[in-house]
């Protein structure tokens, strides 16, 4: 405490914000060169479209542990190929993972609709990106009138 009486931040509680800071981003510099750009992209967007995942679930009353749970399982099986998929390009096609990348960057793409589906969910207007969604899952457009 200070003479005043108020409680102020101390040099240990800086200390331990700045290593807190420094350590996810070692965590993060490490991923994107360790793990390469596209993959850390979709592990990412793994990561929101479950959170947001769970948003949409709890807004509309339909949060289950049983989906939430599947829908790790699926993420991790798709974390799991796209390892697979690296290891034999890299040892049997002595590539240099451009065959990954494809991947990685395919399931990106659908983990951002997904991502994209769930602001929907939550109310969220999607503008132009409704009809893309529309197109991509081939219902046409989405603002058509009759």
């Amino acid at each position: 405490m200070h003479e005043n009486g108020e409680r102020g931040v101390s040099n240990g509680e800086i200390n331990d914000y700045q290593n807190t800071i420094g350590a996810v981003g070692a965590f993060f510099s490490w991923m994107v060169g360790g793990l390469g750009l596209a993959f850390t992209i979709l592990l990412g967007l793994m990561l929101l479209d479950y959170a947001t995942g769970l948003m949409a679930g709890y807004v509309r009353k339909e949060l289950s542990s049983r989906v939430g749970i599947t829908g790790l399982i699926r993420k991790t099986y798709v974390i799991i190929l796209v390892g697979c998929v690296y290891l034999i390009e890299l040892s049997v096609l002595k590539s240099n993972g451009v065959i990954g990348d494809g991947v990685v960057i395919a399931y990106s793409v659908i983990e951002f609709l997904s991502f994209v589906e769930n602001g929907g969910k939550l109310g969220v207007p999607l503008g132009p990106l409704a009809n893309v969604i529309s197109a991509v899952k081939g219902k046409g457009k989405v603002n058509e009138q009759k």
